[in-house]
């Protein structure tokens, strides 16, 4: 198949006007594609392992809302240790020039509280079906915006296990329950900005370190969270909370923030496309797990659904990792760091 190499766009807003994301200053070395597309593997597993653990820990708590903003808030609380304890992490911030900081704070308001918001509400309104057949779109818009904005580029190949990945992954849903309501649009909007705060990120990476990049999702966003759930009137319950509990915000927290690690690792590497639709697989470690823990069967269409969901997500892994390393042995010292290459 062939490689398409891309261009860096021009700088300033006629750039984003002509679908392209501006050139990002300061490019840091290119990354690996094959550590990327470790990382998302290892997102998969993570990811699955905290849906397993969610949905038990989610039952002890009324309010989903207050339970989410505190395992963010872990997260938030646990990136700041490295940023006080060490001066060169902290150095970085007075480098930032105000587009950088102006992204940032982008990503903290859309991808670490708003979309959140968004996807509380909806989830209020609709079922839960139609919220899990929401999420699974999420990938397909990160690849939409990655070919725009991002200028990444794949052939058939991978836009069909895509399409394969996303109908496996709604094999066995009764979509008789899938309300097309209200709710729909908050969590199709929630869905989009989670999508949108992928680029964003993949983006500010080219520039940024991973560390300042998940501060600001994660703990200036868990700051904005928070204070959305004070606004709705929930905070007050946190004491009320058992320790019991608080093991699970706790245990649910370093879960979210190994999730955080590899994802972000992953998008510093690798393409947005393939570092989102790998981990999109989750739902097989999942059930897994479920029918380990509670000795139940799955119906012969459930597993139809996940096994076109492991050979989408097998060929997306193999098909994407080795044309992006191709892609990036082919480039010349001239063509830079601001390129996505996917087959």
């Amino acid at each position: 198949m062939k490689d398409v190499r891309v261009k860096p766009g021009p700088v300033g807003a006629g750039a984003a006007l002509n679908g392209r994301m501006p050139a990002a200053p300061e490019a840091r070395p290119a990354g690996d594609p094959r550590v990327g597309y470790y990382f998302a593997a290892l997102n998969a597993l993570i990811s699955g392992v905290a849906i397993y653990v969610n949905s038990i820990g989610v039952k002890l708590f009324a309010d989903s809302t207050l339970y989410t903003a505190l395992k963010n808030a872990v997260v938030g609380v646990a990136l700041l240790v490295p940023l006080l304890v060490m001066a060169r992490n902290r150095a970085e911030y007075r480098r930032l020039t105000g587009r950088q900081w102006g992204l940032l704070l982008v990503v903290a308001v859309i991808g670490g509280s708003l979309a959140y918001a968004l996807d509380f509400r909806g989830l209020q309104i609709s079922t839960t079906v139609t919220a899990a057949v929401v999420d699974h779109s999420q990938f397909l818009f990160v690849a939409l915006f990655a070919g725009v904005l991002l200028r990444e580029r794949f052939g058939a190949v991978i836009w069909l296990a895509l399409l394969v990945l996303f109908v496996g992954l709604c094999i066995g849903f009764k979509l008789n329950t899938v309300h097309w309501d209200t709710g729909v649009i908050f969590l199709l909007a929630g869905t989009l900005l989670f999508a949108l705060d992928a680029i964003l990120i993949k983006y500010l990476l080219r520039s940024v370190s991973i560390l300042t990049v998940m501060v600001f999702k994660m703990s200036l966003g868990a700051v904005l969270l928070l204070v959305y759930v004070g606004a709705s009137g929930h905070l007050g319950a946190v004491t009320r909370l058992s320790p019991t509990q608080w093991g699970f915000v706790l245990v649910t927290g370093l879960i979210l923030l190994a999730f955080t690690v590899t994802a972000i690792a992953g998008l510093r590497h690798a393409s947005a496309t393939a570092v989102t639709a790998i981990p999109a697989a989750s739902p097989i470690i999942t059930t897994a797990l479920v029918v380990i823990s509670r000795h139940v069967t799955i119906s012969p269409l459930a597993l139809f659904g996940l096994a076109l969901t492991l050979v989408a997500a097998l060929i997306i892994y193999t098909v994407g990792r080795r044309q992006e390393l191709r892609g990036q042995q082919s480039r010349s010292p001239q063509q830079g760091h601001g390129k996505a290459v996917i087959a």
